[in-house]
């Protein structure tokens, strides 16, 4: 049963990672023509207006925020990968807990940022949800660190 469980785990953040790169690419081509069709749909009052008013600001922190998430998905992946080969507690997650937590950061200095070009209230909350995933990241792979050290030095005493 638990191996089922990380194993649809697996092929949710496979599904989640294959999408956001398709969704990634077409951000260039897409991001025009899906705010026209929300403002169409919503009215010139949206706050979506404001991105087609600093369009190449726009494409390019969408773009990064993006990166920096298929950066987190692709960290998940290889954890899952350990887990359900039963051996979570390596040194390959702690380095991939602290990339997350930068990736992160760098999430939440980007919405930050865009707020000083157009705000949205939407922007903060995506930052702050990002500020404490990352700053529980870094802990957790403080956290991990220590098992590994213990279960190392556990190995070379059995």
């Amino acid at each position: 049963m638990q191996n089922n469980l990380n194993r649809s785990v697996k092929v949710i953040l496979d599904l989640c990672f294959y999408i956001g790169l398709i969704l990634e690419i077409l951000v260039p081509v897409g991001l025009k023509y899906a705010v026209q069709l929300i403002v169409k749909l919503l009215g010139d009052t949206t706050e979506y207006t404001k991105i087609l008013d600093h369009y190449p600001y726009a494409i390019i922190s969408i773009m990064l925020v993006g990166a920096s998430t298929l950066a987190i998905l692709y960290e998940l992946r290889k954890m899952m990968k350990t887990v359900i080969n039963d051996d979570c507690f390596v040194k390959q997650n702690v380095t991939s807990l602290y990339r997350m937590g930068t990736y992160a950061f760098v999430i939440t200095v980007l919405k930050l940022l865009r707020c000083f070009v157009y705000f949205t209230p939407a922007a903060v909350i995506v930052a702050g949800v990002f500020l404490f995933a990352g700053l529980f990241s870094k802990v957790l792979a403080r956290v991990f660190d220590t098992a590994v050290r213990y279960k190392e030095e556990n190995d070379l005493t059995i």
